[in-house]
């Protein structure tokens, strides 16, 4: 029993990352854009999450979505059960998106999925925050 709750605190312990701006997803990311001007929008996902799969292959790949997202965003998946997970980006539920500009500020939080044009609008919205 007690080895079972030690191994438990391990595992958790090793899913927490440190900081946004030490994760080398995020740091390939910011080096990706050069001087675009874009956000990061950062998912959490999981194998079994079948919204987390509609968003990645469905509204993702939404013909008008995908231009946005690609003009404007560059994406980072985490998955929740096997990556290491940023301090501060913690979540309630999956998927879970994180936009985040290039100094690691957090703009807005966004949980759960939504159907093409919706999401097209919220990132609209989200991409004209300052």
């Amino acid at each position: 029993m007690f080895k079972t709750i030690i191994f438990s605190c391990i595992t958790v312990l090793n899913l927490w990352g440190g900081t946004i701006q030490n994760d080398e997803q995020f740091k390939t990311a910011v080096a990706s854009m050069e001087t675009e001007n874009k956000l990061i929008l950062m998912i959490y996902t999981t194998d079994d999450c079948p919204e987390c799969a509609y968003m990645k292959t469905k509204v993702f790949h939404d013909k008008r979505v995908e231009s946005y997202m690609s003009q404007n965003f560059v994406v980072i998946e985490k998955n929740v059960h096997k990556s290491k997970l940023p301090d501060g980006y913690d979540f309630f539920g999956i998927p879970t998106m994180f936009f985040i500009d290039k100094a690691g500020n957090k703009k807005e939080t966004m949980v759960g999925s939504k159907r093409a044009q919706p999401f097209l609008k919220e990132l609209q919205r989200i991409r004209g925050i300052k």
